[in-house]
């Protein structure tokens, strides 16, 4: 009986609290409004104004105190305050989802930048609401060109807090499309110049968890780790007021969030005994939470949890309850495989079905973005006509204009000769007319280049994108046969002629994802969007882990070598990339060598400056006729082997960005031999 009188009065002084908070920001609000009413001085009009624009910031008058103070900035030209007002405007607006005032007050924010010639941090905050805007509208594309360009000018100006806001505009835009290692890169640059800022705690955090959770789906398992212990000890931080006082700190949901990453980790990891404590951690803050995207995030990885341990039925429930709050393709997956561990395959299939059919709805409204990108190649294309039209007319407006000088000499010259000064007075008037007539459309002519030039490099980056973003597409619809071929593949009661078809899909679908790997790694190393990471690497190490990746596909009886010149070598490289070029190299020789060895070695050249790589095999060689062929596009020697056919001409990109080359030993006939260098200096 005590406690609940104890609990009634804290809820008493908590309400009253509330009511004297209330009460007092209503009393200093108006004493605002009566200042405001006698004062006339500019700048002090301005501090109040500001700072009435501060206590309404979350209420209905907000709009009208914000305007109010932009009106008057504007009108006394302090534009510090006005770019304020403006930023906070489009906040307003971006908190609303009302993308047409978004614009226009971003509009406004530009016409600020033109007047004063600089892009200060209410620049770079204002479209950063408006690129976040058009993401979360699925206007994909202007999302991504908007933040592109924001980038570009925040390195040109080298404005950090437009740096800052660009690198999660555009990390954020690469996680919805599934490309998380971009989005991974864009979020440490990021996090590594936001971590100086002190007062900018609440965004680290933010901006930990958007990379936590790409992290988790690539993997980075150490990483997770890493970032996971970061994020947890900066909120117990933020509790304890090392950051000063923060009441209004979401604390429940950060943490909830921060344990069901540790849970999801464990799970991926299959550590049922980890991931059951970060599973219980949470449990206090769920009552107390209303955000419906963390207790979904949570639910489902409790569902996963349960799938691990074996509790079958509980991981059901769960995901069934999840399912009523959001019933997307994962979720859908996620209980067929539940079903599957159940041994209920029937149900399953249909759960992987439904999955299907709600990727190929989500898909279809991707396919007509598409479309608008593919309309805008085919523009490209009339536009390079237009503009070799245009740079003919050009070379015929020359050739004309110096006619007319000709002209105007002969001119002069029979206007001291002869009397009729009045006649050619008049035809030397006409020809300057016609002069500047011609010289007015060379100046329109120039412009329409320009202007051709612009479409023609924009279309060329919508082309990029639509590549990227349609082998990300593929991989959908290939995973789904993936899984509908495990399904068979397991039914015991098929006989063998299907079990071997279920082979070759699984086969044949491996290869053409293969493919698009290789596409996308063509198209990303051409544009030179993709960062290499740089780093000091063991040499050994690099070429060991490589020949491991390859040693299931040597034949039987084909010894597999590593030669290198010095153990302990060091090389300042970007060890994935490295990597991919010698499993290409090696594996193309697993293809060919029946017999013999296959053999890895490295030697260091200080004089020339290089690391020299030599991949020598047993095989059966490279015919004369195909040696010089072998390193263009989807070139296969033997069309009855496995392949794309890019492999090499991916390894002679990477080796370019290395600094080096790769290129075929001639002279070496017991087989083939490839050499590939590596630049020590870079």
């Amino acid at each position: 009986m005590s406690k609940n009188k104890i609990f009634l009065q804290l809820i008493f002084c908590l309400c009253s609290i509330v009511t004297l908070y209330g009460s007092e920001l209503e009393q200093r609000k108006d004493s605002i409004k009566e200042l405001l009413m006698v004062t006339s001085e500019t700048n002090k009009r301005l501090e109040l104004l500001e700072k009435m624009s501060y206590l309404s910031m979350d209420d209905s008058t907000g709009y009208f105190w914000l305007n109010q103070l932009r009106k008057e900035a504007s009108e006394a030209r302090d534009t510090d305050k006005e770019g304020w007002a403006i930023r906070t405007l489009v906040r307003f607006y971006y908190n609303m989802g009302d993308v047409d005032n978004v614009s226009h007050y971003v509009s406004r924010i530009d016409s600020l930048a033109k007047v004063t010639g600089e892009y200060k941090d209410y620049y770079f905050d204002a479209h950063t609401f408006l690129c976040q805007l058009l993401l979360w509208d699925d206007q994909f594309e202007k999302a991504a060109d908007a933040a592109i360009r924001l980038y570009n000018l925040a390195k040109e100006e080298k404005n950090e807090t437009g740096i800052i806001c660009s690198c999660e505009t555009q990390g954020l835009i690469n996680q919805r499309i599934g490309r998380d290692s971009v989005a991974v890169d864009f979020f440490l640059e990021g996090l590594d110049l936001l971590q100086t800022k002190k007062t900018e705690y609440r965004y680290v955090v933010q901006y930990l968890n958007n990379m936590i959770e790409s992290e988790l789906k690539l993997n980075r398992f150490e990483s997770v780790h890493k970032h996971l212990d970061q994020l947890q000890t900066l909120i117990a931080d933020i509790k304890s007021g090392n950051y000063g006082p923060d009441p209004s700190f979401p604390y429940d949901r950060c943490t909830l969030l921060s344990e069901a990453f540790y849970l999801s980790l464990y799970v991926r990891q299959k550590n049922a005994p980890e991931a059951k404590k970060h599973m219980e951690a949470a449990i206090p803050y769920l009552d107390n939470l209303d955000d419906t995207y963390v207790r979904i995030f949570y639910m489902f990885n409790v569902a996963s949890y349960y799938k691990l341990a074996g509790q079958y039925t509980q991981a059901l429930n769960t995901i069934n309850a999840v399912a009523e709050l959001d019933n997307s393709p994962d979720v859908k997956k996620l209980r067929a495989e539940i079903l599957m561990d159940m041994g209920n395959t029937r149900e399953a299939a249909l759960q992987y079905k439904e999955a299907l059919v709600q990727n190929e709805e989500i898909n279809s409204a991707s396919f007509v973005r598409q479309l608008s990108q593919l309309h805008a190649l085919h523009d490209m294309n009339n536009l390079e006509l237009q503009i070799k039209e245009l740079r003919v007319a050009e070379l015929e407006l020359g050739a004309k204009q110096q006619q007319l000088k000709w002209t105007l000499a002969l001119a002069g010259l029979f206007l001291v000769i002869l009397i009729l000064g009045t006649i050619i007075y008049m035809h030397t008037h006409k020809l300057k007319n016609e002069l500047q007539k011609d010289k007015q459309a060379l100046l329109e002519s120039e412009k329409a280049l320009r202007i051709a030039r612009d479409h023609a490099e924009e279309s060329d980056r919508l082309k990029s994108l639509f590549l990227s973003n349609m082998s990300h597409e593929i991989r959908t619809p290939l995973n789904a046969i993936v899984g509908f071929a495990q399904i068979l593949d397991v039914e015991t009661e098929i006989g063998d002629e299907r079990k071997e078809y279920t082979r070759i899909i699984m086969d044949n679908s491996a290869l053409l994802l293969n493919l698009v790997n290789d596409i996308l790694d063509i198209s990303r190393l051409e544009s030179e969007r993709y960062r290499f990471t740089f780093a000091e690497e063991n040499l050994t190490e690099c070429c060991r882990s490589a020949l491991m990746s390859v040693e299931h596909r040597v034949k039987p009886g084909v010894e597999l070598r590593l030669t290198p010149e010095n153990e302990n070598f060091t090389l300042k490289t970007d060890k994935l990339r490295l990597q991919q070029v010698l499993i290409n190299l090696v594996g193309n020789a697993t293809k060919f060598t029946e017999r013999g060895f296959i053999e890895l070695a490295y030697t260091i050249d200080e004089a020339n400056g290089v690391v020299r790589f030599t991949v020598t095999d047993t095989g059966c060689g490279i015919p004369a006729d195909k040696q010089d062929a072998i390193f263009e596009r989807f070139e296969k020697l033997n069309e009855c082997v496995q392949g794309t056919g890019l492999g090499l001409s991916i390894c002679r990109i990477i080796a370019e960005r290395f600094e080096g080359e790769v290129t075929l030993d001639k002279d070496y006939t017991d087989g083939a031999r490839f050499i590939f260098t590596h630049s020590l200096h870079l």
